[in-house]
């Protein structure tokens, strides 16, 4: 029988795998082993299927087999970004070792592995020798193969790691549905990133929105990431660290940032479910093979780690759930969600425009390989000189507007269909009913740019705009001010009685307030309920009410 490759195994790594030679590999694994099985999960914007390996033993290969054998289920998402290829290739090749070879016997006993190899199969098609172009003038782009890689947006110019919260792209909802079917108890997201000059071979990440109020798994979180680079600097020889740039580009001794904790970004969203979450970002500068080769290494300390310790994975999952639901049902006016970490400012032109700054917590220091100070102020890579640095880790968020949990939101019944998206429960009120209620009264409306949200599309073939070109904005954002206030009054039928005591009750509460920084308000989906003067169209409820049964 002839070797499975990759499409970049059998090319030398010179190509990237189609999404045709992705569904090619997919079924002739699938045809070849038992352990692994096949699952359309949509259809992309462009009419493509979107399909995801389930990889694991003894014919565990839904949901509800892995709830009864109870294994951790493990969900690895690859190609988000269709220019960072290499979680594409790693997890076909990692599928087929796992399967095909003797490597996956202690793990798939444990682990039911739901694998995405190529989440954007649009962008993905869009292949272009041009496209993320290495231009170490402007710290961006990446060592290509030689052929070419996709697009950063998909085929209708949505970046989808940016629409985690607002859900316009096809690809995102369909994302949505099959997690929440799934509910894994850890998701991997891979990446390829560009920026400052240091000497790590990938930096990782995890969820920073919400530290104080999920505590104990931001702490399980960064102890296992942590404990997962020594291994694989251990076994495969990669040296890695947490995701950053420095606080001041060019200067090594300025700090190391983190990026911002919006919830469009997906390993905030999913850290405000409660799970494990993993963003992992192979370095651009480096060669194509040893991305994928570092890339490959990490997914596969990851399964390792979660195998040997899937007990506190569920348990730290079973308790952030818990804990999720007990804030709706048990009012704590001191227990905060932050719902908005921008620093608003202005522009030359007087328009609105936010950063999102990260801090320091005491004693918190992070130690850089990188090369020497004129390779770095060069934009030299590899540098002359190997040199380590000690500066600030800034990976510390401080919300500028908070609330506590309400029991439950009335909310229009026009969102439903959005709230049904991300897997919120609610309920059609059959006729009108009184509530005690928090509302907010519109003082301010202003609108501000969405940067890096969507994109004017090339023709195929041709290469996109790169970021460091400013490319024309597309997407806008509503920004409110409001003041509270507290009434009693009537609510007509029809209205969706929406309560926190569920597990997506953290989300639900990101989603629905007026000056969220990512909300259902300031992605422009209220537009037309909003008036300055009058009452914002959601309202908190506060008033002890019987809680509806039934969910739609």
């Amino acid at each position: 029988m002839t070797e499975l490759l990759t499409r970049a195994e059998a090319s030398n790594y010179k190509e990237t795998s189609r999404h045709a030679d992705v569904l090619a590999f997919v079924d002739e694994l699938c045809r070849r082993t038992k352990l692994a099985r096949r699952v359309d999960f949509g259809t992309s914007g462009e009419g493509q299927p979107m399909v995801a390996l389930v990889v694991s033993d003894r014919g565990c290969f839904t949901p509800e087999a892995a709830r009864k054998q109870k294994k951790l289920v493990v969900m690895v998402e690859a190609n988000i970004h269709a220019g960072e290829v290499e979680g594409k290739e790693a997890v076909l090749a990692l599928a087929r070792d796992l399967t095909l070879t003797k490597l996956g016997a202690k793990l798939l006993d444990k682990l039911c592995l739901v694998l995405i190899p190529n989440f954007n199969p649009d962008g993905n098609d869009r292949i272009s020798p041009n496209n993320r172009k290495l231009d170490l003038k402007n710290l961006e782009g990446q060592v290509n193969p030689e052929g070419g890689v996709g697009t950063r947006y998909t085929g209708e110019g949505w970046n989808l790691n940016r629409d985690n919260m607002k859900q316009e792209a096809p690809e995102t909802r369909c994302l949505a549905k099959l997690h929440q079917t799934w509910w894994p108890h850890v998701f991997i997201d891979c990446h390829t990133t560009d920026g400052s000059i240091h000497a790590f071979d990938l930096t990782y990440d995890t969820s920073h929105s919400n530290e104080p109020l999920f505590s104990e798994l931001r702490a399980f979180n960064r102890v296992m990431l942590d404990r997962v680079a020594r291994e694989v600097q251990k076994r495969h020889d990669f040296a890695s660290f947490w995701y950053g740039n420095y606080k001041e580009e060019g200067n090594p001794r300025s700090g190391w940032h983190t990026y911002p904790a919006l919830p469009r970004f997906g390993s905030h969203y999913r850290g405000l479910l409660g799970r494990v979450d993993v963003l992992l970002e192979t370095y651009s500068y480096i060669d194509f093979p040893r991305r994928c080769e570092v890339m490959r290494a990490w997914l596969l300390e990851l399964f390792r780690d979660a195998a040997k310790n899937a007990d506190s994975y569920r348990a730290i999952t079973a308790a952030e759930e818990e804990r999720i639901i007990g804030r709706g049902e048990t009012l704590d006016v001191q227990s905060l969600v932050g719902i908005n970490y921008g620093v608003a400012t202005r522009n030359e032109k007087g328009a609105l425009v936010f950063e999102y700054p990260a801090y320091v917590q005491p004693g918190d220091t992070a130690r850089i390989l990188a090369f020497d100070e004129a390779s770095i102020t060069e934009r030299r890579y590899p540098g002359k000189r190997r040199k380590a640095y000690d500066m600030p880790h800034h990976r510390t968020f401080v919300p500028t507007q908070a609330v506590s949990t309400p029991v439950a939101y009335l909310v229009p019944a026009e969102l439903a269909s959005r709230l049904e998206g991300h897997g919120i429960r609610f309920e059609r009120l059959d006729a009108p009913r009184r509530f005690t209620v928090d509302s907010y009264r519109v003082a301010r409306r202003e609108e501000t740019f969405s940067p890096d949200v969507a994109a004017n599309v090339p023709l195929p073939g041709q290469a996109e705009v790169p970021l460091s070109q400013k490319p024309k904005p597309v997407r806008f954002e509503t920004v409110l001010t409001v003041a509270p206030e507290r009434t009693t009054r009537e609510f007509p039928g029809g209205m969706l009685y929406v309560p926190t005591a569920q597990r997506a009750g953290t989300l639900a509460v990101y989603l629905l307030e007026p000056h969220s920084d990512d909300g259902f308000c300031r992605w422009q989906f209220l537009d037309g309920h909003i008036t300055v003067g009058e009452l914002y169209p959601v309202h908190r409820v506060v008033a002890a009410t019987a809680a509806p049964k039934k969910a739609e």
